[in-house]
């Protein structure tokens, strides 16, 4: 089930690319302004009139009367926020600036939720300005802009001041995510591969995307604020799934059918908003709230199978960080949702930015001593697996890992060649000149028989001086061609005299044989005979040259 939800959520992931790169080229906001282009003041207006209007979407428009005294000397702009309503602006009853989706794109009804210019040129200062808001939703009417006037650098700076905090705070969440997803990428080769640690990257990536282009300096910096009202919107469905399959591996529970039925609610929410902007249905900035109830009720998942995993296995350092943090999480989170509803989606805290931030830092920091700690882990058990399958002197296979290949299920004997070795003349070696030079001896042809055997097969140190080689793939003259290598190596080392001793390597080999042989073991047993009537031939040849 696990497997499903990822593709699942990485499909929703395409779902979300796929539609940004859709609507970035298709979608536009209809933008007018007249006029062309530094103190500024906040502006108070007259009073709002509400007048009726069938052809605006929710049958009203609300206008704001600026007085010319109120606007400071040598302004040119005015510049105000609206959220997911159409604009107009009049100076002296002449249109300058317009505002609305454009007919006939896809992305709902809404321009989404940007900073406006509106021009001011030296001929209109001092004029009178009317501005019309049509709200795109019943959730937003009534929702009164503030003014800016004054200079565009200054207006702008003071927009820099207000949400240098949230672009800060999201680049942090950002940074820490690519960190989280880069160790989980370098490490998946040195430990177990779990996703946890990956999945708190990727929500950590989706918490800073979602915060910062919900941003107004976000939009304002790349001049396509309805694309970051997208963007931010789908971060935020995104997220769900990653923070729930991350919270689950802190669970010894964790393939409860809990986990994978919230997984599979997270994905449905997705799709259903996603498919109901797709349809022109439903704006996904309606379904906002769907997403805000899926957050809670991964909250409320988490608490009873916190207090089951505590009554189970007690009061564990992962149990008692992600308690904490899951309080700040939901203390922030509900904060910034109440202020988010009652200022009608309008003002945004970083309370919940900040609660997430201390859940990501101090869990992360839980999980990365955690994987530090498996891969030490890892490290040992890979070095105590070498111990056991390798032989300490030489480096090759030993007997172990001999009895482990071929009693292995996939493995088969048809077709495999047993090539077995023997060194002659070791236990003299050790006599004359010393165990050192019996062990360069054992090194020396080992080396030998690594290189000349160890592209076509593996090669395996049976003990003392016995040496095994198991040939895949490999035809019988091949392995002829290749004893015949060998043959040629020991007889150079022996013309240059490299060292005391001589080096003599009696081989034989055999190919199993489905109608004589059980198993491998009558191959290696037929391969020994060979190598043993090359030993005595190379002895009996030894005896000659002495008595010459």
């Amino acid at each position: 089930m696990k497997k499903r939800i990822s593709f699942l959520y990485e499909l929703c992931v395409c779902l979300a690319g796929v539609c940004l790169i859709y609507l970035f080229f298709h979608s536009r906001n209809l933008l007018f302004v007249k006029g062309s282009t530094q103190d500024y003041c906040r502006l108070e207006p007259q009073g709002c009139v509400v007048e009726k209007d069938r052809r605006a979407p929710v049958g009203i428009r609300e206008i704001y009367q600026i007085h010319p005294s109120e606007i400071p000397a040598e302004s040119n702009a005015l510049v105000f926020r609206t959220v997911h309503q159409n604009v107009d602006v009049y100076i002296d009853h002449k249109l300058v600036f317009r505002l609305k989706k454009a007919a006939g794109t896809p992305g709902g009804r809404s321009p989404g939720s940007r900073w406006n210019t509106a021009l001011i040129l030296a001929e209109q200062q001092g004029k009178e300005i009317r501005v019309e808001i049509q709200p795109v939703y019943e959730a937003v009417k009534g929702l009164t802009p503030v003014f800016y006037a004054g200079t565009r650098y200054s207006i702008y700076m003071e927009i820099v001041r207000q949400d240098c905090l949230s672009m800060l705070l999201s680049m942090i969440a950002i940074m820490i995510g690519i960190g989280f997803m880069v160790f989980t990428a370098y490490s998946c080769h040195s430990l177990a591969f779990d996703r946890s640690l990956f999945m708190m990257g990727q929500f950590a990536m989706l918490i800073g995307i979602w915060k910062l282009a919900d941003t107004g300096l976000f939009g304002l910096l790349t001049k396509r604020e309805d694309m970051a009202s997208y963007l931010s919107l789908l971060a935020l469905l995104l997220l769900s799934v990653p923070f729930t399959q991350y919270i689950r591996e802190m669970f010894s529970r964790r393939d409860h059918w809990i986990w994978n039925g919230l997984c599979m609610v997270h994905i449905g929410i997705f799709l259903l908003s996603v498919g109901l902007q797709a349809l022109d249905i439903a704006d996904l900035r309606e379904m906002l709230w769907l997403v805000h109830l899926s957050l809670l009720l991964t909250v409320f998942v988490i608490i009873p199978m916190l207090y089951a995993e505590v009554q189970t296995v007690g009061w564990s350092r992962r149990l008692k960080a992600m308690a904490v943090c899951i309080s700040f999480c939901a203390a922030g989170l509900g904060t910034d949702m109440v202020i988010y509803y009652r200022s009608g989606g309008v003002r945004v805290t970083n309370l919940g930015m900040i609660g997430f931030l201390i859940y990501i830092t101090v869990l992360g920091v839980v999980s990365l001593q955690d994987a530090r700690r498996l891969i030490a882990i890892g490290m040992r058990a890979k070095h105590l697996e070498q111990m056991a399958y390798h032989d300490q002197l030489t480096g090759l296979y030993n007997r172990a890992a001999y009895a482990e290949d071929t009693k292995a299920e996939k493995f088969s004997a048809k077709g495999s060649i047993v090539v077995m070795f023997d060194l002659n003349n070791l236990k003299y070696c050790n006599d004359t000149f010393g165990h050192d030079k019996g062990d360069l001896y054992i090194i020396t042809c080992a080396g030998w028989i690594f290189q000349i055997f160890g592209p076509a097969g593996k090669c395996y140190r049976m003990g003392g001086d016995e040496f095994c080689v198991l040939l895949k793939n490999t035809t019988r003259q091949e392995c002829e061609d290749l004893l015949a290598r060998l043959k040629q190596e020991t007889n150079n080392w022996n013309r240059t005299k490299q060292e005391a001793f001589a080096a003599q390597i009696a081989a034989g080999y055999a190919l199993f044989d489905e109608t004589s042989d059980f198993d491998l073991a009558d191959t290696r047993s037929r391969a020994d005979k060979m190598m043993y009537q090359d030993k005595f031939q190379m002895k009996q040849e030894q005896e000659a040259d002495s008595c010459l």
